[in-house]
């Protein structure tokens, strides 16, 4: 893009450099800490940082230019041969460029979003659409607004198909991102208590998802939702075609056939028959939504069937490891009622000798917190976990509410920290076992793993 047209697509002012200039947007960082020659720098502000004050760096480090809300003096050497765009808001203009980055591309762009499974469903879509597409998607989980725009500047004419998630806890973020990313297609896993603390109730959440379907408005789009999802079975069709999947009749897709340790098979409405190597029946939902995309896309099912065969799921959601002979569940990446509901039902059905369960709080809730951690400790006596740990400031309701659900006391402990839960867990737990390990993402409880694994 040229460096003229930057400029007016951000509401800019040219202070210094060529207007004629050809920048490449891949090459775009909000970091001047990992500036490397040849980069275009962006000043993002945030609430603990100013980009602004790292401008100089940044150029200093090789950036050929900047955008900022500086104004810099005109014989600032700095400047010399350097490109500075001055805008009041580096934010908006970041996605205002990838906004107009992304309208230069007539390639599909599948957007994903819902309370729960987003970063699987987008893995897992980019790598059924593969064997016929060259994808791009979002790295990680950098699905708000610095992440998606970030994504959508690495698209080039190699790239004939994009999947990026758009993640969200406050009213209007999903339509903001939509407007960037104008996608095609749009999924919606689910509706579940999610940032309760800015959305109030399901409600809320369920009317935030759908502002997803907003990116249909002025263009005809597919929805491929959850038919199962009680919130998304309200949607109808308007100007968009839905698609929907789930075991319930009147979905396009499925029927399980078998469950293992480590393996689930399921079959869909045509009778192709999909194996997957991961826990949770959640998860056969995640592969559905990524079927009904690679089928809209005109992917044949072998290709599919091979790349949902061999796929595996990002760290700390849903993976096992074994440490001294006992099975370890990592589902630490982040946590919700909804999510927790999920891992206690593959818990259940895991084979074992004892069901151990590691909690840590559910973080975004709101006024509602309490609530939801009794509720989860219903779920654990019902799921006949042999004991429950617990560690943060709300799991000491989850804890009581399981006493009083019927576990033993002597079972339940309330920990201190993370070394704390490890060192029970290695005095009670034995081979051929099984430990659920569940927390938001700043509860870390990761790190009870990496204790358990120390001597």
């Amino acid at each position: 893009m040229q460096v003229k047209e930057i400029v007016k697509v951000a509401q800019g002012r040219l202070l210094s450099g060529d207007p004629g200039k050809e920048i490449d947007l891949s090459k775009v960082s909000t970091d001047s800490r990992s500036v490397k020659k040849g980069d275009f720098f962006i000043a993002l502000k945030g609430a603990n940082f100013n980009g602004d004050n790292f401008t100089g760096e940044a150029l200093c480090r090789g950036a050929i230019g900047a955008v900022t809300a500086l104004s810099f003096p005109g014989r600032n050497l700095q400047l010399k041969g350097k490109i500075v765009i001055q805008v009041k808001d580096a934010t908006r203009a970041l996605s205002a460029i990838a906004s107009a980055h992304r309208k230069k591309f007539r390639i599909p762009v599948i957007a994903i979003t819902g309370s729960n499974g987003k970063t699987t469903v987008k893995d897992m879509t980019a790598a059924a659409l593969s064997a016929r597409y060259n994808v791009l998607k979002n790295e990680g989980t950098k699905n708000n607004n610095i992440g998606l725009p970030l994504t959508l500047l690495k698209l080039n004419q190699k790239h004939s198909a994009c999947v990026v998630e758009l993640g969200m806890n406050h009213k209007g973020e999903i339509k903001d991102l939509c407007r960037i990313a104008s996608p095609d297609i749009a999924v919606i896993t689910n509706v579940g208590p999610s940032h309760l603390e800015f959305l109030r109730d399901l409600d809320g959440v369920y009317r935030a998802k759908r502002e997803i379907l907003e990116s249909f408005k002025y263009k005809r789009g597919t929805v491929v939702l959850n038919g199962d999802d009680k919130y998304l079975r309200r949607i109808k069709e308007d100007n968009f075609r839905i698609v929907r999947f789930g075991f319930d009749g009147g979905n396009d897709y499925a029927e399980i056939l078998g469950t293992g340790k480590n393996k689930i098979s399921f079959s869909v409405d045509s009778g192709e028959i999909f194996a997957i190597n991961m826990l949770g029946l959640h998860n056969v939902y995640n592969a559905l939504a990524a079927i009904a995309v690679a089928r809209l896309m005109k992917v044949p099912y072998r290709p599919i069937e091979r790349s949902l065969a061999g796929f595996r799921p990002a760290g700390m959601r849903m993976t096992s490891e074994g440490v001294r002979g006992i099975d370890i569940i990592n589902d630490s990446y982040n946590s919700n009622p909804l999510s927790m509901s999920a891992a206690l039902e593959t818990l259940e059905t895991y084979p074992a000798l004892s069901r151990w369960v590691v909690f840590g709080d559910m973080l975004e809730l709101g006024d509602r917190s309490e609530y939801f951690h009794r509720m989860a400790g219903v779920l654990v006596a019902k799921s006949g976990a042999d004991g429950l740990l617990t560690f943060g400031k709300y799991s000491r309701y989850t804890l009581a509410e399981a006493g009083a659900s019927g576990m033993h006391k002597e079972k339940l402990w309330h920990c201190r920290n993370h070394a704390d839960a490890a060192n029970i867990l290695k005095k009670v737990a034995v081979k051929g076992d099984v430990i659920l390990v569940k927390g938001s993402r700043s509860m870390k409880m990761e790190k009870v793993i990496d204790k358990l694994k120390s001597p």
